[in-house]
């Protein structure tokens, strides 16, 4: 027989030889990747099967309750806890700041000045006659508003003919405003003395400034009345007594519980910037300052408390169940005397070891009745995990066991 042989042109060679052997091998990978994964999860499984797991015991012990009131003594001179007698060791705490306080000056008072100058008195009378003028005497200005007064006695020269020239008498004096104000404070002006008027020296004598008229004012000031220092020294003490015995409160550390009847407060150097009659807005009250307080550890009068309930069952002291209120507080020479209301839950159960007889290696639902049988156990609780799991470990180390008072 005649063998026949197919024969592809060359430059069809590459297009339909080496598709096929691409196919070939694709479908060789794609079969890898599949049994490889369907064997990972079958080891997966089968780990999870046989593992020991991990169970987490959840047991609400039946609780007692106790509660009462006891007497208790705190005193500075005593070093340690005394359980017997109820004694709790005092501390004083203390702190000392420099404090000051400002306080307004609640007086009034009008702050008035006169105006003051000099001014040149002038006599032109002729024939020539000299007049004395006693102090006081006033001087008119122009407008007629502004009265000034001579601040003394004085004469005015009469006027005289020198060298044929005739020549007007004068002299300086210092004069006062009649009354309060800066319009009193004039630069210049000319004066009339109202005094002469319908006598012969009235136009004959006049007066202008020669040193300009100034300090007028009128206004109101502050001042410190002795109300202001008495007061502001009685607030200065019992603000800064409060804020002090705060500022103390805040330093001491939490665990300790503090006997506010306790607080004294000292006062030194106490000084007040002002005195009766200062012209100021306000003043400062200033001084140091020095409280102390009675303090005890709240861990002391636990450890008395639970020494009182512990003597009254063989049971554990559920945590965190003693409660307890301080009733009546009464000082004492060397410290204070309490009496405290409390109260707390106690609870027994067997060991762990014994514990563990009901739950090593059996199914949970067995566990979870004989655990529930045991007459100091309210109920039970079991999680187990992985979560498919029905039976509880084996080993020990894989049980948790939990307690709860909820």
């Amino acid at each position: 027989m005649k063998k026949i042989y197919d024969i592809v042109p060359p430059h069809k060679a590459d297009t339909i030889l080496k598709p096929k052997e691409n196919t070939v091998k694709e479908k060789k990978k794609k079969g890898f990747p599949f049994r490889f994964i369907l064997i990972v999860l079958v080891c997966i499984i089968a780990y999870g099967f046989f593992m020991d797991g991990h169970a987490q015991v959840i047991i609400y012990p039946k609780t007692s309750n106790h509660g009462g009131e006891e007497m208790f003594s705190v005193n500075l001179k005593q070093g340690s806890i005394d359980l017997e007698n109820k004694i709790i060791p005092g501390i004083i705490f203390s702190n000392i700041q420099d404090m000051s306080e400002e306080y307004s000056a609640t007086g009034k008072t009008d702050k008035d000045k006169k105006a003051t100058g000099t001014i040149r008195v002038y006599n032109k009378l002729n024939p020539g006659k000299p007049l004395t003028l006693v102090k006081g005497t006033r001087f008119l200005d122009d407008s007629g508003d502004l009265i000034f007064r001579a601040l003394s006695g004085f004469t005015v020269p009469q006027a005289k003919t020198i060298d044929g020239k005739f020549t007007n008498g004068y002299v300086d004096i210092q004069v006062e405003a009649d009354e309060a104000g800066e319009k009193y404070n004039i630069a210049s002006g000319t004066f009339s003395v109202p005094g002469l008027s319908g006598t012969e020296y009235y136009s004959g004598i006049w007066a202008e400034v020669i040193s300009p008229m100034t300090g007028g004012t009128k206004s109101e000031v502050s001042i410190v009345l002795t109300s202001d220092l008495e007061s502001a020294e009685q607030d200065f003490r019992e603000k800064v007594q409060i804020k002090n015995q705060e500022d103390l409160k805040k330093s001491i550390p939490s665990n300790y519980m503090i006997y506010d009847q306790s607080f004294s407060t000292e006062f030194e150097n106490i000084e007040i910037g002002a005195k009766k009659g200062d012209e100021v807005i306000s003043f400062t009250v200033s001084g140091k300052v020095k409280t102390e307080i009675m303090a005890f550890r709240k861990e002391h009068l636990e450890d008395v408390l639970e020494s009182i309930i512990l003597g009254q069952t063989t049971e554990t002291i559920v945590p965190e169940s003693l409660k307890y209120n301080i009733i009546e507080e009464k000082s004492k020479e060397e410290g204070i005397e309490l009496k405290i209301s409390y109260e707390a839950k106690s609870y027994w159960l067997p060991d762990n070891d014994f514990l563990l007889q009901s739950i090593l290696g059996k199914e949970k639902n067995y566990s979870l009745s004989s655990l529930q049988n045991i007459p100091e156990i309210e109920r039970a609780e079991i999680n187990l995990s992985p979560f498919y799991k029905t039976k509880n470990p084996s080993n020990k180390d894989n049980v948790e066991i939990k307690l709860n008072f909820d």
